[in-house]
């Protein structure tokens, strides 16, 4: 089943599901602005808002419903869903008819409201340090590096990947990378293995039963 093939993954996406809720915070921020930040402000500045709003919360007040409106409100509008989608299916996108990559995008958000919920439960005062942004040589993709302190003092590395359709765009999350381990790419690895020996459709369908209430 896809569930046990894909436990690894949930598990590393539950290490880094918060930090993808901070940085589409952060965009969100980005696009009331008059002229689009630059990714560390807007990482920054959002990230310092939503553990401010999270701290209001207590955990009774951290319900499914709650969380779940949360979640739609700030992260679903900010990432670019198709760009992720297209990256963790890889090959089998281009294989992928429109209605099979529709479906794809759907419940792979389902998925992600789900960990991302689970990571808004979780959430205990971990607070963030962020570099000075790098920039590729067209000046349309930038690597925000940073740091996450645990509670228990641990240090965790926080890598997030953003892309500018254009210089009057806000910047988009495509990518975030935690401890070395990538997002897109950890999907990517386990939906391909999957795909030797299922077609797309089940894969759907299996994914359908892992998101069903």
């Amino acid at each position: 089943m896809l569930e046990t093939r894909l436990s690894f993954m949930k598990i590393a996406l539950q290490s880094f599901s918060a930090f993808v809720i901070l940085l589409a915070a952060a965009l969100l921020s980005a696009a009331v602005q008059a002229a689009p930040e630059d990714p560390r402000t807007v990482v920054e500045r959002a990230t310092n808002g939503i553990i401010n709003d999270l701290n209001k919360l207590t955990l009774e007040q951290r319900t499914d419903a709650e969380i779940r409106r949360l979640v739609m409100t700030w992260i679903i509008p900010a990432i670019d869903q198709q760009r992720i989608a297209m990256g963790a299916l890889g090959k089998h996108w281009r294989r992928a008819t429109p209605e099979q990559r529709q479906a794809f995008i759907d419940r792979y958000r389902e998925l992600q409201i789900r960990t991302y919920s689970g990571a808004f439960k979780a959430f205990n005062g971990e607070q963030f340090v962020f570099e000075d942004v790098r920039y590729n040589d067209s000046g349309d993709r930038a690597l925000v590096k940073g740091t996450m302190q645990q509670t228990d003092g641990k240090l965790v590395p926080v890598d997030f990947r953003l892309y500018q359709r254009n210089k009057t765009s806000d910047w988009l999350v495509y990518d975030a990378v935690i401890a070395g381990l990538g997002m897109v790419k950890t999907y990517r690895d386990q939906l391909n293995e999957r795909l030797q020996n299922i077609s797309i459709d089940e894969l759907l369908a299996e994914l359908a039963e892992q998101t069903a209430d």
